[in-house]
């Protein structure tokens, strides 16, 4: 494995939809919405797991075969979307801490992609959901789950059967229902990125250097989870869980391997690169960038911003990379526009950006699905944390353009991939910004 002074670097995204089966919009899911369906999974969770890690290496493969050979120069920085690994609860369901489905994960992602085949690879694998609990049939019993699931799933139908200013009114309820329902959770939900390097990857004080490490979100949207299924499964929904608190007091960068912070180096740069992972809602909450001014002495600035989403874009109040930095977001939710490919201003942010939009028929209804991915990189870096505080700058960023930036490549899925049964909105398709170009790192 590569350690050697990368010079430059290049983003390749996987943009595949990640949205449940049968997916049904309440209220408007790329915003403040929610969403009904059933997912697709395995119900033995390693089979799952294994399942999953052998699409994604065919994924990885299409565009390790589309660039050219590794150099020792640049380094290939991959990202998949926000709940890439679930099952077919939603989260992995686990009664033992000493059984958390992450540990295999994390030992099957360091087989399959720390070796020879990926020299100067670094990935974060989307995310992974899991939840503690000794008895899920217990849970889902309960007078409060089945409550609260009736409520949640009485006020999506009536939603949906009706309009105009009532149709507000009800919605209003049912985001302000489970918002509430957020502040005493049935149970407690994980939503836990996994980056894997084959150059390595250290704690910001150097204390801890390996090739696997993770981090985690903080805030639950509406949309995390089902509101209720639409096959009669039964689901950890929306109006059940809560994320794990985060004390960001003292900022975000990681001092183990395996803590819920989300600031870390790569190694093999020829000076420090530091590299955040922010995944989807906590960008919206700008939970990097409201760190900046709060951050210990090791972080000296984040070079690379990476925000795996199930439903969110870049966003210019947010962006924390430093000038000349990188953002890059592959979200596996929904398209930027009606364009397959384009480089402008989306929302204040000068970038380019690629869609995949597919449609699927559900019970003789044809439902569209999307992903996306969009690169930017930073002109001038943000002034303070909070972007409303007095003498506060957003960052800007620069023109690109598309056509010498970005490369998109069909990703071709086997029989023995088994595809279908673990998404629900098509293959997808890889996005690779700066291949035959990479762009300068740290300059």
């Amino acid at each position: 494995m590569s350690q050697n002074a990368y010079q430059k670097i290049r983003f390749i995204g996987y943009a595949v939809p990640t949205t449940p089966a049968d997916v049904v919009d309440i209220g408007n899911p790329n915003g403040p919405g929610a969403v009904a369906g059933y997912y697709l999974a395995n119900k033995d969770i390693y089979a799952d797991i294994d399942a999953r890690i052998a699409i994604m290496k065919n994924a990885v493969d299409t565009a390790v075969n589309n660039l050219p050979k590794s150099d020792g120069t640049t380094l290939n920085f991959f990202v998949a979307p926000e709940f890439y690994f679930h099952g077919v609860h939603g989260p992995y369901i686990y009664t033992d801490e000493s059984n958390d489905p992450l540990t295999y994960l994390k030992q099957q992602l360091e087989a399959t992609f720390v070796n020879d085949n990926y020299q100067d690879w670094t990935f974060v694998f989307g995310s992974c959901i899991t939840t503690l609990v000794k008895d899920i049939d217990a849970v889902y019993a309960s007078d409060s789950a089945t409550t609260r699931n009736d409520v949640v799933a009485n006020l999506s139908k009536n939603w949906l059967e009706s309009y105009g200013p009532l149709q507000g009114v009800i919605f209003d309820m049912l985001i302000n229902f489970i918002k509430n329902c957020h502040a005493y959770p049935n149970c407690e939900v994980r939503n836990r990125s996994i980056i894997v390097s084959n150059a390595k990857v250290s704690t910001p004080d150097g204390a801890a250097t390996a090739n696997t490490m993770t981090t985690e979100k903080y805030y639950c949207s509406n949309e995390d989870f089902l509101l209720y299924t639409t096959n009669g499964s039964t689901v950890v929904t929306e109006q059940m869980v809560a994320y794990p608190i985060i004390d960001l007091s003292a900022g975000d960068a990681k001092q183990k391997l395996d803590d819920e912070y989300a600031i870390f180096n790569q190694e093999g740069t020829a000076t420090t690169t530091q590299m955040g992972v922010e995944i989807c809602l906590d960008h919206a909450d700008v939970r990097l960038r409201g760190n900046i001014d709060n951050e210990p002495s090791t972080v000296s600035g984040i070079n690379v911003h990476i925000i795996p989403s199930c439903g969110m874009q870049i966003s210019d109040n947010a962006i924390a990379a430093v000038a000349n930095g990188f953002v890059f977001n592959c979200d596996g939710q929904y398209v930027l526009n009606n364009k397959a490919t384009g480089a402008g201003a989306i929302q204040d942010v000068n970038s380019v950006y690629a869609n995949y939009a597919n449609k699927v028929t559900y019970n003789n209804k044809a439902i569209s699905y999307g992903a996306h991915t969009q690169f930017a990189q930073v002109l001038t870096g943000a002034v303070k944390g909070n972007p409303n505080a007095t003498g506060a700058a957003n960052a800007t960023t620069q023109e690109q353009n598309a056509t010498t930036c970005l490369k998109v490549y069909t990703v071709a899925t086997p029989a023995a991939l088994n595809f279908t049964s673990y998404f629900a909105g098509g293959p997808g398709e890889i996005h690779i910004y700066g291949g035959d170009t990479p762009f300068e790192l740290n300059s």
